[in-house]
């Protein structure tokens, strides 16, 4: 799949503010040079615009929102891109290891301890619009082959209600896009977020959001056992990005509202 690279995410925001673009790259000059006792490993996957790899360089916009934090507390991070259900396996079973872009649910909310929110997401459906395949309830979907990614909350929420076509993968929420286009799945179930990015990378035209099941925010979940003070001093931190405007600025860069 073709997507924004690195000179074009870089040409893009140097339009915008070229100040911006210099405490980004500070940030990540920081990444492995803060005090050892001070540090996360932060794990993630592809879900674009908010964590993604361009040119072997894990970047988005939730990424250098943590980044600037880390870097503004003087914290070190390591981060890893893998296949989401390992990453939450490691999340969830090793201190000082945290999460994104992590939807926050009540079955997840004891597991971990929460940073953010980063964003506003939406658990949607997504099909073809020459389908004219109309849903006014989850039931609806029933009688539809649904393309989704194993391991996320949308899917073991689906799981959890029976859904009696679901066609699931590992990674790679794009190959859904193109199963749905080549009519191998009649829905895509997928974030808003990313699927509205794919949609808009692919170039796909033909393709709407039939039915939204919840709206629900996408947070950075560590660990219990993670130092509560990284975990106060990273949450007041981003609450300032906010108030400040430096959250809209770091969203500007990757075209996101």
């Amino acid at each position: 799949m073709k997507k924004l690279g690195t000179i074009a995410l870089v040409s893009t925001f140097l339009c915008s503010c070229i100040i911006n673009f210099s405490i980004i790259v500070q940030a990540h000059a920081q990444d492995g040079k803060a005090d050892s006792a001070r540090s996360l490993h932060l794990v993630t996957e592809e879900y674009p615009p908010l964590n993604m790899s361009r040119d072997g360089i894990i970047t988005g916009l939730a990424t250098e929102l943590i980044r600037l934090a880390a870097r503004e507390n003087n914290i070190k991070l390591k981060i890893e891109m893998m296949p989401w259900k390992r990453a939450y396996h490691i999340a969830k079973n090793r201190s000082t290891v945290c999460i994104y872009s992590t939807w926050r649910t009540a079955e997840r909310e004891d597991h971990f301890t929460w940073i953010g929110p980063l964003a506003k997401d939406a658990w949607s459906f997504y099909a073809p619009k020459d389908a004219y395949i109309k849903i006014s309830s989850l039931k609806d979907t029933y009688r539809y082959r649904v393309g989704g990614i194993d391991g996320w909350a949308f899917t073991q929420y689906l799981q959890q209600n029976e859904h009696p076509h679901l066609d699931l993968i590992a990674v790679e929420d794009e190959t859904n896009a193109r199963k749905l286009q080549t009519s191998r799945i009649d829905l895509w179930a997928t974030g808003r977020i990313s699927g509205q990015q794919i949609i808009k990378d692919q170039k796909i035209s033909n393709f709407e959001e039939v039915f939204a099941v919840r709206e629900i925010g996408l947070w950075l979940a560590c660990n219990p056992q993670t130092n509560p003070d990284i975990i106060h001093d990273l949450q007041k931190t981003l609450d300032k990005f906010e108030q400040n405007g430096t959250a809209q600025k770091v969203r500007a860069t990757f075209q996101f509202n």
